[in-house]
């Protein structure tokens, strides 16, 4: 189960993050939709510390954190609990795309080279990239290089994983690609946040559906309810034309 209780971020005076409660069950997949600047990004961020929470509790599987005395060892279950597949893949340019997933195996989980070879080619097979082994990510698409990022991610068997907008940097023509990949891992029983301006998509990938606005929870819901009846006139408002065009474009 992943948890937050009261959470609150910061930035200067910036209030961020205004007293987020939420709580995830195992398995579930869970779409944070909302415009630019509602912190949807932050709170994927404070989830595993990447972004340091104000104060309030952080949970994931048993571990309960308080934020504002959480110690190194805390910070650090936390983080090995959570994989975060980000908008910009941040791969190590330098390494070839099999050593991109291996590192975390070897230098956080400490396996062994061969055991964490065989794993990470297995992973990069599960997403399509078994013939891109030995390529660099300068010689791979974006949506190739998000798709390493999410065999990374996986690789290192986090409860549960965090997806920032991981379409927002591709081309077009690439988005599906990665949506497939997306939807993979979905099937698989994972525990999932994905923050995304992709509506279809969340519509027909999600559990729930969690609107946020300045810093709140506005709406939360099934996919279904959120996208076919919204509750909150101010997510009606950012659905829009896909609801009025029948969900079938994207806003």
């Amino acid at each position: 189960m992943i948890g937050l209780e009261n959470l609150h971020k910061y930035f200067g005076k910036h209030h961020v993050l205004k007293g987020i409660d939420l709580k995830v069950n195992k398995g579930e997949v869970v779409s944070i939709l909302g415009p630019s600047g509602s912190g949807k990004s932050t709170l994927l961020r404070c989830m595993n510390f990447l972004e340091e929470p104000t104060s309030g509790f952080v949970e994931v599987s048993g571990k309960r954190v308080n934020v504002e005395s959480a110690s190194k060892k805390e910070i650090l279950a936390l983080r090995t609990s959570t994989g975060m597949v980000f908008q910009q893949y941040n791969l190590f340019k330098n390494l070839t795309v099999l050593d991109n997933v291996m590192i975390g195996l070897t230098s956080v989980k400490q396996l062994k080279k061969n055991e964490a070879k065989q794993k990470s080619i297995d992973i990069l097979e599960r997403v399509g990239l078994g013939n891109r082994l030995s390529h660099f990510p300068a010689q791979l698409s974006g949506g190739q290089q998000q798709r390493v990022g999410i065999a990374r991610a996986l690789a290192m068997n986090p409860e549960v994983l965090l997806f920032d907008e991981p379409t927002s940097s591709l081309d077009p023509e690439l988005v599906d690609e990665v949506l497939a990949t997306i939807k993979e891992v979905a099937n698989e029983g994972n525990t999932m946040f994905i923050v995304t301006h992709e509506l279809q998509f969340a519509r027909e990938i999600s559990d729930r559906v969690i609107f946020m606005e300045d810093g709140k929870i506005v709406e939360e819901g099934t996919a279904e309810q959120v996208f076919t009846n919204p509750r909150v006139e101010r997510t009606r408002q950012f659905l829009g034309r896909f609801l009025e065009e029948g969900g079938k474009v994207e806003k």
